[in-house]
């Protein structure tokens, strides 16, 4: 760990956090495509748990610094303008950073830790606090955007059971999504000379 960080601040790791939290929203945005039903828009937090996270690895890789982490969730966060999501994020870059400021970007089980923490806080923020605090005017949102029988089948589906069980699954395919990410890594980048 305390060879990690012998080099300061460099450019280049601010400029691959940048872009690697542009693919990582570009991810969010493709998987927000699902939102055309009720039924798979439920799967759009999850699904960007699993697929995000060679982008948080590379991130840790690729510049070896604790703040890059902390960039990079917050970054991801401020998409959308929407409050809880920009605070939620920034707290899970704050625990990401201090966790590999503790144990180092290279250590794959606490990056996996510090992954989870900040994608059920990501979920949470940005898909189950608005109907779990914000339900009425969250639903009416909906039912503006995608029509009356849209809004029938989501009503049916949100509960704050449902939340805590979405929060569960995008946890366990966050962990997924780690331990892809950390064989991908291992695999090609490692191999290709790239990390």
């Amino acid at each position: 760990m305390q060879n990690e960080n012998k080099k300061g601040f460099q450019v280049r790791d601010l400029i691959v956090t940048a872009l690697l939290s542009v693919c990582a929203l570009v991810i969010y945005i493709l998987c927000a495509f699902l939102s055309f039903s009720p039924y798979t828009m439920l799967v759009v937090s999850p699904l960007w748990a699993l697929l995000a996270a060679i982008t948080y690895f590379l991130v840790a890789a690729k510049t070896k610094k604790p703040w890059a982490l902390f960039i990079f969730c917050a970054v991801t966060g401020i998409y959308g303008f929407y409050p809880p999501m920009i605070i939620c994020c920034i707290i899970a870059g704050i625990i990401s950073a201090l966790i590999a400021w503790k144990t180092g970007c290279t250590n794959g089980k606490t990056l996996t830790i510090s992954y989870i923490i900040y994608m059920v806080l990501a979920a949470f923020s940005g898909t189950y606090i608005p109907f779990l605090f914000f339900s009425k005017q969250t639903l009416e949102q909906y039912a503006g955007m995608f029509g009356e029988s849209y809004l029938g089948i989501l009503q049916t589906l949100v509960s704050p059971i449902t939340a805590i069980i979405m929060l569960i699954v995008v946890g366990l395919c966050a962990f997924i999504g780690a331990i892809i990410a950390k064989k991908l890594l291992k695999k090609h980048f490692q191999k290709a000379g790239m990390v």
